[in-house]
């Protein structure tokens, strides 16, 4: 059994830069932690996508901390919950999944926390095992404690009556299955971005309804663009970098960002220390290039998931391939069965565009080469002998190879 740290420099560090709000305050929060109990936390993940993004690592970075103090942690999949999926920020209904879908969705969410929290260190729960379970008695009962003014309130379904688009009754019972989840597992604690704000205060009422004791909220700090005010990493809009994503597409995805991105990324995306996050700001204060800031981003980030070693490789062959004009070590291959083909159905072919609209978009921008050649028509007949490098946009290649 693990030791409860109750060191106060220690327990003080855990209130850093990654958290925002402590409900019902910092003040009980770290009387709690002081008190040498064995508490148990835990953070909820809807996948909804295939994906864990930086945009999700500062909630891991707190269980992080919680769990060198000594305390219990749960990794909630919300396999029920992301078949409806969270109302949250959303201003239309968004499309249910199938269960068959979210299995697929959550095949590597272990293995890409584990990048963060050490296996074994943490539980893992699936919603499913008791809200699939539940009965419309149990249902009626739980609802009877959220009210419709309290739910009716949150900004995006008044925006959407505004707008004269629809909420549907499931949309309303998200935050309570949500919440739910607290009682089930029977929490002291849930750690979650602060967008989830409702969605754990709900959590909270039920814990004090029906198990009478206090849960504390952790709400942690979002990845969002200072000047835009908008989410720098999000799965629904498709512009996130994975913690899934190989060296040579967490190089290529962290130079591509704004520079107004980079201190934030620091900040909350990276384990650096404060005083040296505090350096980098100073740098950019003093107008240094952004470009090797975020070289050093995005080297930090690899090293982070996939070592010292990929993060080196990565940055020599984002120069070579970008300050030099070569070509990446490895391209992957694209197999052809014929030599006759039209522009649009190679590149439809070889999955470096989601659709053929891409496709004559990125064709009509300049953004497509083969073997250093523009293509301008993406009607175009080719004839192709195998060996020609197909280039996508500006760091998207595929080596063709004729049958």
């Amino acid at each position: 059994m693990a030791k409860i740290i109750t060191d106060e420099k220690k327990v003080e560090e855990l209130f850093g830069r990654y958290i925002q709000i402590l409900f019902p305050s910092k003040e009980k929060a770290r009387e709690l932690l002081m008190s040498g109990k064995k508490l148990s936390f835990y953070h909820g993940v809807d996948p909804t996508g295939p994906d864990i993004h930086l945009g999700h690592t500062t909630n891991y970075f707190v269980l992080k901390k919680l769990i060198e103090l000594g305390h219990k942690i749960f990794l909630l999949i919300g396999d029920f919950t992301a078949q409806t999926g969270d109302p949250t920020d959303k201003d239309s209904t968004r499309k249910p999944l199938t269960e068959k879908e979210v299995e697929e969705n959550m095949k590597n969410y272990i293995n890409q926390v584990q990048k963060i929290l050490p296996k074994g260190s943490f539980e893992v729960k699936y919603n499913s095992s008791w809200l699939k379970k539940m009965n419309l008695g149990e249902l009626r009962k739980l609802a009877r404690l959220v009210t419709v003014q309290q739910t009716i309130s949150r900004e995006m379904f008044q925006k959407r009556i505004e707008e004269g688009k629809q909420i549907t009754i499931e949309e309303f019972l998200y935050p309570l299955m949500q919440g739910y989840d607290s009682v089930a597992l029977k929490i002291d604690g849930e750690v979650g971005g602060n967008d989830q704000l409702f969605n754990m205060m709900v959590g909270r009422d039920l814990v004090k309804s029906l198990l009478n004791k206090e849960k504390v909220v952790i709400t942690t700090r979002l990845l969002e663009d200072p000047e835009t005010g908008k989410k720098i990493m999000s799965k629904s809009e498709g512009h996130y970098i994975s913690l899934n994503d190989s060296p040579k597409e967490m190089f290529g995805k962290t130079m591509a960002i704004s520079d107004s991105m980079i201190l934030p990324l620091f900040n909350y995306a990276t384990e650096l220390s404060d005083s040296a996050v505090g350096g980098i700001k100073k740098r950019l204060d003093a107008g240094e290039n952004p470009k090797l800031l975020k070289e050093e981003l995005a080297f930090e980030l690899i090293r982070m998931y996939h070592g010292e070693k990929e993060a080196q490789k990565a940055k020599e062959e984002f120069e070579k391939v970008f300050s030099e004009g070569g070509l990446p070590q490895d391209i992957e291959e694209l197999v052809l069965d014929s030599t006759n083909i039209t522009l649009l159905d190679l590149l439809e072919k070889s999955g470096l565009v989601s659709s053929k609209s891409e496709a004559k978009r990125l064709v009509q921008e300049g953004g497509v080469q083969i073997d250093g050649v523009k293509k301008e028509n993406w009607n175009q007949s080719l004839i192709l002998e195998g060996g020609e490098v197909l280039k996508v946009g500006p760091r998207r290649f595929k080596k063709i190879v004729v049958r």
